[in-house]
């Protein structure tokens, strides 16, 4: 029975190492295309070309982004993909993540603007080796534009997740109010997300379109004991366990 336990430890091991071995060739595969250094002025890519395929991923510190769609409703005012910017960044925490630049408004027209984004967030394979997962997530609207009678939203979801994310401006009813800034602490620690963002805007000033510019998305980690780190300590638990039960030997043996 020890020795089915032992094994199973191992497999699992074997299973993680071919795991990390696996994302070290697609992280190869995405560094050939776009590695984004922090803050970069000039480390941006047209969102258009990671929906398209001509980029397939943006690698940005310790987060590998892949997996893009973006889509708008028919005749209304979000801007096409070829003209949203995407930038790496880290935040004033350290955090890595990504910040999408581009007109995201609805003009005076009386019927609103929405745009749906999404992405995958991973971590890359050298943290994941090192025990690092995905704790948190962070939105910041900036570039806020405003008028009469007027409302802006920034949604933001995780596939097969609870938790979410809501940022808004409004000029409806007697109370203007705005949120900018919003954040999550996830119940568990992730290595992947989903992420979907819904970008929803309405201008009934007549004269003012309601618009942000600025949409920022970084993600924390957390440190957790180094698989391999994991699998030592508990053959070596095993062993102490199997040393405790052995019998005492016997007399003159």
């Amino acid at each position: 029975m020890h020795h089915r336990i032992l094994k199973s430890i191992l497999a699992g091991s074997l299973a993680v190492a071919t795991f990390i071995a696996g994302a070290e060739r697609l992280q190869a595969t995405l560094l050939n295309y776009a590695h984004l250094e922090p803050n970069d002025p000039n480390g941006s890519v047209i969102l258009s070309d990671l929906l398209n395929g001509e980029i397939p991923g943006i690698v940005v510190g310790d987060k590998i982004f892949s997996q893009f769609f973006y889509s708008t409703l028919p005749n209304d005012d979000m801007p096409e993909a070829q003209d949203v910017e995407v930038f790496g960044f880290q935040d004033l925490d350290g955090n890595y993540g990504l910040s999408f630049h581009g007109v995201f408004w609805d003009l005076a027209d009386g019927k609103p603007s929405d745009a749906l984004l999404r992405f995958t967030v991973e971590v890359t394979p050298q943290a994941i080796a090192e025990g690092w997962r995905i704790s948190d997530a962070h939105l910041f609207l900036g570039g806020l534009g405003i008028g009469n009678n007027s409302f802006l939203a920034v949604d933001e979801s995780f596939q097969g997740l609870n938790e979410t994310l809501n940022t808004h401006a409004t000029t409806l009813g007697d109370e203007p109010d705005q949120v900018l800034s919003d954040w999550v602490d996830f119940s568990q620690l992730y290595t992947s997300l989903r992420v979907t963002k819904d970008i929803l805007a309405f201008s009934g000033d007549g004269r003012v379109p309601v618009r942000v510019s600025v949409i920022d998305q970084s993600f924390s980690q957390t440190l957790i004991p180094e698989p391999t780190s994991l699998a030592a300590l508990t053959i070596f638990g095993l062993g102490l366990i199997l040393a405790r039960r052995r019998p005492p030997p016997r007399d003159g043996s």
